[in-house]
């Protein structure tokens, strides 16, 4: 059976210059945007994480937003009990 949970992408969310300041109001408006951060880069101002492949224009419509980066897009399955799982525990077919 074939399982697919969530369209996710990794991107990099490059910052305008005039946002660098406020780097702790981006990154709390990015979570409650659905973006898993995984690296700051405040020397440059990017961002970089994971987020729900649907949610990347909206991202890049915020208004703090320069550009974004998409470095790579994949689907995922979540394991039974996890409350992202779509699709529930695969059943054997056999």
């Amino acid at each position: 059976m074939e399982h697919r949970d969530a369209s996710m992408s990794d991107i990099t969310i490059v910052l305008r210059a005039e946002f660098a300041e406020r780097m702790q109001e981006v990154l709390k408006q990015l979570n409650e945007a659905g973006v898993g951060i995984t690296n700051v880069n405040e020397d440059v101002g990017a961002v970089e994480g994971s987020v729900e492949t649907v949610r990347v224009a909206m991202i890049q419509k915020m208004e703090f937003v320069d550009a974004v980066r998409t470095t790579f897009s994949y689907i995922a399955d979540y394991p039974a009990g996890d409350p992202r799982d779509q699709d529930g525990p695969e059943v054997d077919e056999n």
